[in-house]
């Protein structure tokens, strides 16, 4: 009985896993980037509090107007820039689980083909273990057919 061909699949697999180092890899880089906005967010938010702090210390040592006002001005520009950050980061957010969902399904593809080697290299091994032991069995008979030698009646 010929030998069943062994698994033939290794370059597909190998090509799975590199899709899901890319996967993993993008969704990295997307994390990233959701954290430099969130970063960057803080940041604005942080320049907010201290535009208000300097506009109310201004307006408590000295009231001039023109200069709160610029105050005031910088800080609804810190407030249109927190807006917009906060718009970019949900965007990357949904990006961010877009990739996810794409990692967990490369992930389930070369799982599945791991499964499909295993169950293949189990056979081969059950099919091999089969062939040895009929070899096994025929020298057993034929040891014994010598053993017992031409038997006259």
């Amino acid at each position: 009985m010929a030998a069943a061909k062994p698994f033939r699949y290794g370059t597909l697999l190998r090509v799975r896993q590199r899709q899901e180092d890319a996967k993993s890899t993008a969704l990295a880089q997307m994390r990233r980037a959701v954290r430099s906005a969130e970063e960057q967010h803080r940041e604005i938010v942080g320049q907010q509090l201290a535009a208000f702090e300097s506009a109310a210390a201004l307006a408590c040592e000295q009231f001039d107007a023109s200069d709160i006002r610029r105050y005031f001005v910088y800080e609804r520009h810190l407030s249109r820039l927190a807006v917009e950050k906060d718009a970019e980061i949900a965007h990357l957010r949904r990006e961010e689980d877009e990739r996810r969902s794409d990692l967990e399904e490369a992930m389930k593809r070369r799982k599945v083909l791991e499964k499909l080697k295993s169950r293949k290299d189990e056979a081969l091994k059950y099919m091999l273990g089969q062939e040895e032991q009929k070899r096994v069995d025929e020298a057993a008979v034929n040891r014994a057919a010598q053993a017992d030698g031409p038997r006259k009646s």
